[in-house]
């Protein structure tokens, strides 16, 4: 019976160190190879001339650098895992409220004006804003003069060229800036759109608007 116990001990042992020895690293199989080879030769080192220390010093150290920096890149992934995790809780907090994103597609409800942004250039200039319906008609156009440069905000009352009040639906915007040459440069601008869901692709947070399109966690610029 004793007998029996000891080989299931021993059996159990034997386990553990393979186990353990599957799950070293390579930077430690390396390390543990090393140190033998080390400890043989200084075992079998010539007492009149023995090992350079120096040089034993500095491959040790070596040693100790490839293991950090292992450990270095081990943390800095965990870290990444945590920030990606955090980033998803809060992406998933947006599902169903309006966000502002770079694009050119607003969504009017009838009644209230619409709220956009554009970026002019750091020189500034003279812009204009033009406004179209779902099948790309012209139904407004904003002069806004001379704006400085950076986000300004652009609202929209709802009505067309006539002063009329339009529909509801989607409407599109288009911003240019007025250039010395006597042409126009078109400058980003940026809207609010409803979340409809998040997804993590790729280790990347992104977010699916109800206009269709998919972007990532970080394009939003504000939220309503």
């Amino acid at each position: 019976m004793t007998t029996t116990t000891g080989v299931t001990n021993s059996a159990d042992l034997f386990e553990s160190i393979n186990k353990a020895r599957d799950n070293k690293s390579k930077s430690q199989e390396t390390q543990d190879r090393f140190l033998k080879l080390l400890i043989t030769q200084l075992q079998n080192q010539d007492p009149m001339n023995p090992m350079d220390s120096a040089e034993s010093t500095s491959q040790m150290a070596q040693m100790s650098t490839v293991s950090g920096i292992e450990n270095m890149n081990a943390s800095i992934t965990s870290m990444m895992a945590t920030f990606n995790a955090a980033q998803s809780y809060q992406a998933a907090a947006l599902i169903g409220k309006t966000v502002m994103v770079e694009g050119d597609t607003m969504q009017f409800d009838g009644s209230k004006p619409v709220t956009n942004e554009i970026d002019v250039p750091a020189e500034g200039g003279v812009v204009t804003v033009a406004i179209y319906d779902a099948s790309n008609n012209k139904v407004d156009e904003i002069q806004l003069g001379k704006q400085p440069g950076g986000r300004q905000a652009v609202e929209w009352d709802g009505k067309g060229a006539n002063g009329n009040s339009l529909p509801a639906g989607k409407y599109y915007i288009s911003a240019s800036v007025a250039q010395a040459n006597g042409g126009n440069k078109q400058i980003p601008s940026y809207t609010y759109v409803k979340v409809d869901s998040v997804a993590m692709t790729g280790g990347t947070v992104n977010l699916r608007l109800t206009d269709g399109r998919v972007l990532p966690f970080g394009d939003v610029t504000s939220i309503m």
